[in-house]
């Protein structure tokens, strides 16, 4: 077991850079491409997300509990990573682009609701107070939970310290949710937004990314070691649920209850197998280029992707519609692929003129 009150050099691993890139890339396929039925589950790229931002975040929590200037180390470097673009969306798409005369997004849910997004609890707003054909910062709803949750962490993490009792307490917690899911899900009729409350309130992958830190401190071989019987029984438990549901009500929420938590084991496998085994075939595909470049900027990506999809998504179907005026197929997947280019070319731009100014003042707090 490693001693985490020894000092710890953190390694950086590219393969993980690329499982970003992975996550982003699914998020846009679902987004922008979502004529096509076999992006549907695109979705999912938001719990691979949250898988790693549960270990990241855990992994250096348990090796920095014990050191000195522990919540403002780690406060200082999660505020200069993530609020100075956050708020600067912020006031972009809420308070000056809607005040131009003719902008063409519908932005009156957020400004009507933005004390919610200017705290950081936008996803539960969203759960009880439905956001209709505003949509255009529907996506933010994640980077809420994300953020809750770096907010109260490391403080669990304080009062624990134990790797092994960390481990137990995301165990019984997602047990605990899933429970707690089902029991809604009975009483649904006294609670109409349940489905929304599902999806907007998930932590299913943290809780699994924050469970294979804390083994990985306290017993690095242990998941390589029995990592095939953790894949059989996943995949069977799997299938055991998919018949058991077949007798279960149409509605039953089969994701909530089983589905949220099955992929994000399935995305802590993949995350280990990424660390872990440097030389497969699996971490020399994720540590390459492209992949890893759509991970350094997935941030920015992510923030600026659906609004700028959404702003320039009329004018390149109209200039599709001249080029291919006989294939409806290819104007969608024209328009989808220059709309994704576009929000990508203004999250490289956003990462070196203006989050890189804070990124550097990181290191002060190292």
């Amino acid at each position: 077991m490693t001693n985490p009150t020894q000092p710890v050099i953190r390694q950086h691993y590219p393969a993980l850079d690329g499982l970003r890139g992975i996550a982003i890339l699914l998020v846009i396929l679902y987004h922008n491409f979502n004529f096509i039925e076999y992006f549907n589950y695109g979705w999912l790229g938001v719990d691979l997300f949250f898988v790693l931002s549960g270990f990241l975040i855990t992994d250096i929590l348990l090796h920095t509990v014990h050191g000195e200037n522990y919540f403002k180390n780690f406060y200082a470097r999660r505020v200069l990573r993530i609020f100075p673009l956050y708020y600067l969306s912020l006031i972009l798409f809420i308070l000056i682009l809607p005040a131009i005369p003719g902008f063409p997004l519908n932005m009156q849910y957020y400004q009507e609701h933005q004390f919610w997004f200017w705290t950081y609890l936008q996803n539960w707003t969203l759960v009880f107070s439905q956001d209709g054909d505003t949509i255009a910062l529907g996506h933010f709803w994640s980077l809420a939970v994300e953020e809750q949750y770096y907010l109260l962490w490391p403080f669990v993490i304080l009062m624990i310290r134990d790797p092994k009792k960390v481990l137990i307490l995301a165990i019984l917690l997602l047990i605990g949710i899933i429970v707690s899911r089902y029991l809604i899900w009975i009483n649904r009729d006294s609670i109409p937004p349940y489905e929304r409350l599902f999806l907007f309130t998930r932590v299913d992958g943290i809780l699994v990314g924050a469970m294979l830190a804390s083994l990985l401190v306290i017993n690095r071989s242990i998941l390589r070691k029995y990592f095939t019987f953790f894949l059989i029984i996943l995949t069977l438990a799997n299938y055991i649920f998919y018949f058991l549901k077949q007798n279960q009500d149409p509605d039953f929420p089969s994701w909530a209850i089983a589905g949220f938590t099955t992929f994000s084991f399935l995305f802590g496998l993949l995350t280990y197998e990424a660390i872990e085994n440097n030389w497969s075939m699996l971490t020399r595909f994720l540590s390459n280029p492209v992949l890893r470049t759509l991970g350094k900027y997935s941030y920015g990506y992510y923030i600026f992707h659906w609004p700028i999809f959404l702003l320039t998504k009329p004018y390149i179907d109209t200039l599709g519609l001249q080029l291919f005026p006989t294939n409806p197929f290819i104007v969608q997947f024209f328009s989808a692929t220059l709309g994704s280019l576009s929000g990508f070319i203004v999250s490289v731009v956003s990462y070196h003129l203006f989050e890189q100014h804070f990124l550097k003042l990181k290191k002060i707090f190292s």
